[in-house]
């Protein structure tokens, strides 16, 4: 801990924890030690592991340069690449449900393409019956 607080200086270390200078002049002298929430934000603004501030299940992740990497992805995820993350999450749930509804109204259109094609083919051997019935008529009553 004494390397961390040694290395920066004390308006920056002020700005990280919010204490007051008169505090962090003790910690650097060595008569008082720095709270565990100031430890954690300190380690958290010099090696930027998320870690030391979120808890062990952030281990891989950290911040660098104003973004958050992840351990499963190369670069680093701005603030502004966060929010679109959780908007195009949004978006990807409500096109799920839009495919959901798309798939039951085409497989409701294949039934009823299905009903009429039946009803095609009862209709086609109802016009040839007929006209086979109609073609029998006239060679019996026909008119020579």
């Amino acid at each position: 801990m004494d390397d961390l607080i040694y290395g920066i200086s004390v308006e920056v270390l002020q700005e990280i924890t919010g204490e007051e200078l008169r505090v962090i002049k003790q910690w650097k002298k060595g008569t008082r030690k720095p709270s565990e929430s100031a430890i954690r934000l300190i380690n958290l603004f010099v090696h930027g592991k998320a870690c030391a501030l979120l808890g062990n299940s952030w281990n891989g992740f950290y911040f660098r340069n104003g973004k958050l990497f992840v351990p499963e992805w190369r670069n680093g995820f701005s603030a502004g690449e966060i929010r679109t993350l959780f908007f195009r999450c949004q978006l990807v749930v409500y096109l799920e449900s839009e495919i959901r509804l798309l798939k039951a109204e085409l497989e409701r259109r294949n039934l009823d393409i299905e009903e009429l094609e039946i009803k095609a083919d009862f209709y086609r051997r109802q016009i040839s019956t007929e006209s086979k019935f109609g073609m029998m008529l006239e060679r019996c009553f026909g008119v020579m």
